[in-house]
């Protein structure tokens, strides 16, 4: 079989903007691939939080603007802290067999030299960040005492843990950072600008900031109802799933932790939102993320042991119609199984014998019923979309 270039991005498109039009276009360019494969978030990120827009819409955005295949990053890795999202996309690019390349933006570090200090600042600190306890005595966050002078900017951090997992998993990829543009991570044109934008009604100002494949979707999702979505469209459902928990059922979740279960069931009891609940368990030691992360994982049915499980198959979200090659390669290559279907994989007989395959995929249908209803279309609000959603194609 002919050898392929292939490049690897892990993202989330929250939404897709001009800035990653650029990145996928750098990272083709610098990687000389014949293809380039997403593993992107699925309908909850990283943040703790749902995405903006459906998996289904943005892998049309990914798609239409420059990648050529995306695949689900399952919600027990999306929903992690840094490290565990890092991992988890790691090892699901090296399971596929096929990434010779992975490339992620960064704000401070750029092409082979760039790769070379990441690298140097990963194997330092293979266990992760080193953390100030001197710091911490004195009251500073967690995250706060966990950065240094090299690595403190989000997109960086993210790399390091990149880089980590690369070690830790021996995955052969060569590591291609690209330095991002614009403000950083929240200044104008970024995602959470853009996400700001669209809280506030003001979309025609969105336009500047996307390209116009991925700004017609945007379009297209507010026009019917399935667009935006945010963590307050959940609020009934987490408080009364906490309170349904209660502390046993808190405590094997996943980053719960030194008795915050009990802390987080009480503001259950006391608080009537999403927020409210955050605000209410943030502290120095908490932060607003972790505490986001812990709830939506709670109420998906995420347990701790789901977390550090390696990726037990690749689940395909779409892809360009004139990559078959591609698909050809992955399923020869693959290490775990390839799911195009999911209704036809559990219809498999061997399926009954991977357990956590059950399990993640039985989480992954929460995830999309949990999602469905903050549409404010209501006839789109249906359930077991899992088994029936095609694989978007462009």
């Amino acid at each position: 079989m002919k050898k392929y270039n292939v490049c690897g991005i892990i993202c989330e498109y929250n939404p897709f903007h001009n800035g990653h039009k650029f990145h996928v276009s750098e990272a083709r360019r610098n990687s000389e691939a014949d293809y380039v494969v997403a593993v992107m978030s699925g309908n909850f990120v990283q943040r703790g939080e749902p995405a903006i827009l459906d998996k289904w819409a943005r892998t049309e955005m990914a798609l239409k603007c420059g990648v050529d295949m995306v695949l689900e990053l399952p919600a027990v890795y999306a929903l992690s802290s840094a490290e565990y999202f890092a991992t988890g996309a790691v090892d699901l690019l090296q399971k596929t067999g096929i990434i010779t390349h992975i490339s992620f933006g960064s704000e401070s570090f750029e092409g082979e030299s760039g790769a070379l200090e990441l690298q140097k600042i990963a194997d330092e600190t293979l266990t992760g960040p080193v953390v100030n306890k001197d710091s911490l005595r004195e009251g500073i966050s967690f995250a706060a005492a966990s950065r240094n002078s090299v690595v403190a900017k989000p997109n960086d951090v993210l790399a390091t843990e990149y880089l980590r997992a690369i070690n830790r998993l021996n995955a052969k990829m060569k590591v291609l950072p690209i330095r991002r543009g614009g403000a950083g991570h929240s200044g104008e044109g970024s995602a959470m600008f853009i996400r700001s934008l669209i809280a506030n009604k003001k979309i025609s100002e969105v336009k500047n900031y996307m390209p116009a494949e991925a700004f017609a979707i945007l379009q297209r999702e507010l026009c019917d109802g399935r667009c935006p979505v945010y963590s307050k469209d959940f609020d009934k459902i987490v408080i009364a799933d906490l309170r349904r928990l209660g502390v046993e059922g808190l405590r094997n979740r996943p980053f719960v932790s030194e008795g915050l279960e009990y802390k987080i069931y009480d503001a259950a009891c006391r608080c009537s939102t999403f927020e409210e609940l955050v605000a209410e368990c943030t502290s120095k030691r908490y932060t607003a993320s972790r505490i986001r992360r812990i709830v939506f994982a709670s109420t998906l049915g995420i347990l701790r042991q789901n977390v550090t499980a390696p990726v037990p198959y690749i689940r395909v979200l779409g892809m360009r119609r004139n990559c078959g090659a591609l698909m050809d390669l992955l399923q020869h290559n693959a290490s775990v199984p390839v799911i195009l279907s999911k209704a036809k994989f559990l219809h498999r007989q061997e399926c009954a014998e991977k357990n956590i395959v059950s399990e993640l995929l039985k989480i992954e249908n929460n995830t999309a019923d949990l999602y469905s209803l903050a549409f404010s279309d209501s006839k789109s609000r249906v359930g077991a979309t899992e088994l029936t959603h095609p694989l978007i194609f462009v």
